[in-house]
This record gives C-alpha cells, structure tokens and sequence, in this order.
C-alpha cells in the first residue's frame, strides 16, 4: 500500500467487526468525529450515506460531496490510511478518483514542483464545518476541539522516503505568504495537472467492493450522484498514525 497508494479487494463480505479488526491490524482506529454517525456497536465504523430512515439520516454525507482532499489533513495527528466499504451502490454516478502524490508532484513543471515544496498550508476544520453548515450542529466544546494546525505541502512518506503532493483544498484556511482566495486559485493550478485524465483512477463502485489507501500519498474525491433519488451507503474506517 505504501508504494502503490491504494489496494482493491472487489466482491467482499464485510460486516463492522470485520472491517474493525482489519484495520487493527496494521493502524490504531481513528474514532468518531464531529457530526459523523457510526455503525451501531461500532464506534470506528462511520457510515457514510446520503439514506433517510424515518425521517432521520442513517449516515452523513454532504449533498454536493466535498473536493479533492486526504483524509485527516486538518487534524493534529495525521492518519495513516482509510478503508472505504461498498454497501449500497447508486446506478449511476457516486464514483470516487483517487490522485498518486508521487505522481502528482511529478507532473508539475519544474519551477512550481520547486515552489511547492518550500510552502505550507493552514488547515481549519472548523472552516469547513462551518462552510457546509454542520457547525451549527456541534456543541461550543466540540468545536473547540478544531484548532488550525500547518502542515507542508509536500509530504516525506515515512516508509517509502518518496515525497508526495498532497492537500485538501476546502479545509485549507491559507498558504504562506497568499489570502485565503490566492491560497485557493493556487490549489486550483495543482489541481489542473493532478486531475489530468491519465492521472487519476476512477473507481466505479459495486456492492462488496473494500478499497484501502494511503492517505500519506493519495488524495480522492466522490463524483455526483442524484441525492434525491440514488441510494449510496459505504462503511469507512480511518487509521491514525502512530504518535
């Protein structure tokens, strides 16, 4: 995983426990966060769904799905990897890419690969709870709990010694020396070379799909679906790493 980013084990039968001892095996769990709902008797297991039972949402999704991002860059410790289970699958739409941050540093033309390895970049997730309206939702203590926290753009894997460009651009609060729009219009300009077609992979989910990657070198993000009228639900478990 931590050379090729991301695994895929198709066809799987899953259940919560399943998915928890898994993950153990090789990270500590990362546990429930903010507004996230989790697998009932298991409290790393997030789900994440757009479904409404009840008049009340079994899972938490945003509607317009969020952009390019790692997991666990705007927390203070750093995540090691996520797994992502397919339950139900819309028929159309709800695919994720995924982006290689080896790959991607690569891509840039010389003289931006230069540049980004010099900054770093203020994460907030207090901004982007507050941005998708589940701020409000929170207590005073849990949000709190969101303090900013700087991390370089460009990251040294710890195992590999590769360096890899990786960010989430709606939690990115600032990079040196730019405001908030500049720090925006130049994730933008990555994202431009990241996202080339023959850069990323598109996975195309089916139910009992479980991918597995490495949030130290991947990034990702969902594609739209119809929300009102597709269901989507996957089982996610997210790895701290140690320390």
């Amino acid at each position: 995983m931590c050379h090729h980013g991301l695994l895929v084990f198709p066809a799987q039968e899953l259940g919560g426990a399943d998915l928890t001892n898994f993950m153990s095996k090789f990270t500590t769990l990362r546990p429930r966060h903010g507004v996230e709902i989790t697998l009932e008797g298991f409290p790393h297991v997030v789900i994440v769904s757009n479904i409404e039972e009840n008049g009340e949402a079994i899972g938490h999704q945003p509607d317009q799905g969020i952009e390019w991002h790692s997991d666990g860059t705007g927390w203070q410790q750093d995540t090691l990897a996520t797994c992502l289970y397919g339950v139900e699958i819309p028929k159309q739409g709800g695919d994720t890419l995924f982006a290689n941050g080896y790959l991607s540093l690569n891509a840039l033309p010389p003289a931006l690969s230069k540049q980004v390895k010099s900054l770093s970049i203020t994460y907030s997730r207090l901004y982007l709870y507050e941005r998708l309206g589940y701020a409000k939702k929170l207590s005073t203590e849990e949000l709190a709990q969101f303090s900013d926290v700087t991390k370089p753009l460009v990251v040294t894997h710890p195992v590999t010694q590769r360096e890899a460009l990786v960010f989430s651009i709606e939690e990115c609060k600032c990079i040196d020396g730019m405001n908030e729009s500049q720090s925006y219009e130049f994730l933008s300009q990555l994202l431009e070379f990241i996202t080339a077609e023959n850069q990323i992979y598109r996975h195309q989910w089916s139910v009992g799909d479980l991918l597995v990657w490495d949030n130290r070198c991947m990034m990702h993000t969902p594609t739209e679906y119809n929300y009102a009228t597709q269901r989507r639900r996957l089982h996610r478990v997210i790895g701290l790493e140690p320390g």
